[in-house]
């Protein structure tokens, strides 16, 4: 298996304003809120919390001198980023203090500006290497680190990221916060919003403009004090500091891909709010005023949570963790090198080695793809066999058929080996969902809107296709997919989203040839599905236009064939010898993926592309094949062209021809490559 284009971002090369955009549409429809004191049931210390070691501490804070000579620092700082010290230095005496309680820390932490130091930002990925270019970096105003580290330079070190508003707020009460300018908080559950699968970054209208544009207009959201801690907000615009912190989660759950949620924190002094991060959206507490007694045992609480809760409460994957290479929290660079145990298999062991595939973003699938090796153990000297495999982390809807369901399914019939990628294994983490994450905020089955859940799964090793470089693998890449979608096909299932990282190819173990087979069947359904959801799906790039211009449309054999056109298209427009050497800024294609392009848009350039008279369809690479390629873009052209001829006949501006997109026009489609 390959990964596939990182539909979220590598696409669309992490343009920062897309990926603010896409911040802002995430926080908007996600964010619910909580009271300080049910987002605080989160760290189960009521134990410590009520021991009378805990009230002796309090009050010896209370009347510590250099407590308060510190907090008067920076009362007294009222530019934002002089703030960063004396806060940090404030925090730090009060962690001194909360630690030298008669209990076990499970961390030693400390907080520190990042000053002017960026730390780099997670790169895009395409068939198996980092996109060049998509590398950023920013920096967290402040963050809580591991102690133990001397320096903070990666987003790995970060355990709770920070922001600071700029400039100063007025006093307020604990809990409470301006009025908010834009709707108001309901407990009616609202319609589920549409999802976008893989293009999360685009809209489907509009003029495509950037989502950030008036947020520092000083909107503010209310939260109510009610004890149900998940109503669903109606939409608001989020300001820019909450988009920024949205983008430090996304950050910090990128950076190694062993996180299931990620705190931070928002301070707005006297008000400090408490976040939490996860891959359904966001929760957030009332502000607290750290200056008023009550609020000030609040801050207390959740800093000795930060000492004290396990690395799983944290955010951290217990399933990494279980390994021959376990590290402290918030110190591991990379997943290399890890042997984990599979749940219920005490004889089969897997090894990580290099990440293929790491999805940034906040709210969606996040899907991790590392490349791995399977081993069975054996008795003591004797060798074990092992496999090369991938094993993909991926944060599904719970309503989603499991992709080791599909494809074990498919594999019954014999023909599935030389098509479809083979499933070793597949499982869902315990206790990794969405819901049963938030539940620890104090609501027993608190409701999640598209609630997800982490599914891990393990998969033939498939070599990245564009590793088949030479002109002459191009037909044999394009006749291979079809006959894979015929196979689909004929056992009634759809792949939704034929793409140029989900194919790739194995060799033969008796002859040493090529087989060329799809993967990734996370988005896969079968023909009998509603055709009616909202969760429409694939990769952009490599979208069919009548999907690109109706969303609705009920997926057919059609679409794939398309999809599969364009993933041709791409290659030879692209690819020299299996890299794609184009520079970022100045990508033939640009127009085909997001960055602020609506759907629209981009169905209208794909639709011109096709009709092109001047440049070539091929770099010189693929140069010899540039007759072929124009004709096969002509030739979809003009099946398009009367499916145009259909609708005006038949009145219907929505027809889905079955010549185009039905079994008619894929027998069109083999027979030409034939």
């Amino acid at each position: 298996m390959t990964p596939e284009a990182s539909s979220s971002h590598s696409s669309s090369f992490h343009a920062q304003d897309s990926i603010d955009s896409s911040l802002n549409d995430k926080l908007r429809l996600s964010t619910v809120s909580v009271t300080a004191d049910a987002f605080l049931h989160f760290a189960s210390l009521d134990a410590l919390w009520d021991d009378a070691d805990w009230s002796g501490m309090v009050n010896r804070l209370n009347a510590d001198e250099t407590q308060l000579q510190l907090k008067r620092a920076w009362d007294g700082v009222h530019n934002k980023t002089g703030q960063y010290g004396p806060f940090c230095d404030w925090v730090e005496h009060l962690v001194q203090l909360i630690t030298q309680l008669p209990r076990q820390p499970t961390r030693k932490i400390r907080f520190v500006p990042s000053n002017d130091k960026n730390l780099a930002c997670g790169p895009g990925y395409l068939n198996r290497k980092e996109v060049e270019g998509t590398a950023t970096a920013f920096k967290p105003d402040v963050v809580c680190m591991d102690a133990g580290a001397t320096e903070l330079n990666k987003w790995s070190q970060v355990l709770v990221p920070m922001e600071f508003k700029k400039g100063r707020s007025s006093s307020t009460a604990s809990g409470s916060v301006a009025p908010r300018t834009a709707g108001s908080q309901t407990l009616a559950p609202p319609g589920t919003p549409p999802q976008s699968q893989s293009r999360e970054d685009l809209t489907e209208g509009g003029d495509g403009k950037s989502g950030l544009q008036g947020k520092r207009a000083g909107i503010s959201t209310t939260y109510g004090t009610s004890l149900t801690p998940f109503p669903r907000l109606d939409p608001y615009d989020p300001t820019v500091d909450y988009i920024q912190l949205g983008r430090y989660a996304m950050e910090t759950f990128a950076a190694v891909g062993d996180r299931t949620h990620v705190f931070a924190l928002f301070v707005n002094h006297p008000n400090v709010t408490l976040w939490y991060f996860d891959r359904c959206g966001a929760v957030c507490a009332s502000p607290i005023n750290i200056s008023t007694p009550e609020s000030f045992v609040l801050f207390l609480k959740f800093l000795s949570a930060l000492v004290y809760i396990q690395d799983d409460l944290l955010g951290f994957n217990p399933f990494f963790s279980h390994s021959s290479t376990t590290a402290p929290a918030g110190t591991r660079a990379k997943l290399f090198g890890l042997t984990l145990t599979l749940p219920d298999s005490n004889n089969t062991t897997l090894t990580l080695q290099d990440v293929l595939d790491r999805r940034r973003g906040l709210v969606g699938r996040a899907t991790l793809v590392c490349k791995a090796e399977l081993r069975e153990i054996r008795g003591e000297g004797e060798q074990a066999p092992h496999s090369e495999v991938v094993i993909k982390s991926s944060w599904q809807h719970l309503t989603r058929t499991p992709e080791w369901d599909i494809l074990h399914m498919l594999h019954q019939d014999g023909q599935a080996r030389d098509h479809i990628v083979w499933c070793f294994r597949g499982w869902e983490q315990t206790g990794a969902t969405v819901s049963s994450q938030r539940a620890m905020f104090g609501e027993p089955t608190p409701s999640v809107v598209d609630d997800r859940t982490l599914r891990h799964t393990v998969l033939e090793y498939l070599n990245p296709i564009t590793k088949l470089s030479q002109p002459f693998h191009i037909p044999s890449i394009g006749w291979n997919i079809m006959q894979a979608i015929e196979f689909l096909n004929s056992m009634e299932w759809f792949h939704r989203d034929i793409s140029i990282g989900n194919m790739g190819y194995s060799l033969h173990p008796k002859c040493g040839g090529t087989v060329i087979k799809l993967h990734d069947f996370d988005l896969s359904k079968h023909h009998t599905q509603n055709s009616g959801t909202s969760h429409w799906a694939g990769t952009v790039p490599f979208m069919s236009i009548e999907l690109l211009e109706e969303t609705s449309a009920p997926h057919m054999i059609g679409f794939e064939v398309e999809a599969l056109t364009w993933t041709l298209l791409w290659i030879v427009r692209v690819y020299t010898d299996g890299e794609d050497k184009n520079p970022v800024k100045d990508h033939p294609l640009e127009h085909w993926y997001g960055n602020g392009n609506t759907l629209q848009q981009i169905a209208d350039t794909k639709r011109c592309y096709l009709q092109k008279t001047r440049g070539f369809f091929t770099n010189e690479h693929y140069r010899d094949l540039e007759q072929e390629v124009r004709d096969l873009a002509r030739l979809w052209d003009r099946m398009r062209r009367d499916q145009l001829k259909e609708r005006d006949e038949q009145e219907s501006g929505t027809l889905i021809s079955e010549s185009v997109y039905g079994m008619t026009g894929f027998d069109t489609i083999q027979a030409w490559m034939e």
